[in-house]
């Protein structure tokens, strides 16, 4: 009877363990994360630069010369990698630079979050009305991070650019 029990409880593991195999997963995770991306850094890019430094101050991290430098590559290598992801373009290395990004957040909230500097709305998404708290942000970050498995995971798919190249 148990081996019934144990049989049962494994059936929907198994189902889900194989569901990062299938090709539609990649792309449906492909099109999510690499659009969130794009989403973020054009949010940033249509702020006056003044305002992106700000939102990158607010974190009190970075060293002073580092914050205008951050605001001003950040949200272009945002839509950058997201563009490469969405499309499928060199999708291993653009998801390798999302990942990097993710990391990097999610340090960073940690960071934030351990040493309790208020913040209110992360400014992910620029001021799109879309707040965020850092335990939000670690959350959805650190959930975009898992999701990433299946793109590295992935043979090419033939809705990806990638898929046209002969390397």
């Amino acid at each position: 009877m148990s081996s019934v029990q144990d049989s049962s409880v494994a059936a929907p593991g198994r189902r889900w363990g194989h569901l990062y195999k299938r090709p539609w997963v990649a792309v449906l995770i492909r099109v999510l994360i690499g659009g969130v991306f794009i989403f973020s850094g054009f949010s940033k890019l249509l702020l006056p630069h003044a305002e992106v430094v700000a939102l990158v101050q607010q974190y009190q991290v970075l060293p002073a010369w580092l914050v205008s430098i951050t605001a001003m590559f950040l949200p272009w290598i945002e839509v950058g990698s997201g563009t490469a992801l969405l499309v499928g373009f060199c999708t291993t290395p653009a998801a390798l630079l999302i990942a990097v990004q993710l990391v990097n957040f999610s340090i960073l909230m940690v960071i934030v979050l351990a040493a309790g500097i208020p913040i209110e709305d992360c400014g992910c998404f620029g001021h799109l009305g879309l707040p965020e708290t850092p335990l939000q942000v670690l959350v959805r970050d650190l959930v975009m991070l898992v999701l990433l498995v299946p793109v590295f995971l992935r043979q090419r798919d033939a809705l990806g650019l990638d898929a046209w190249s002969n390397v």
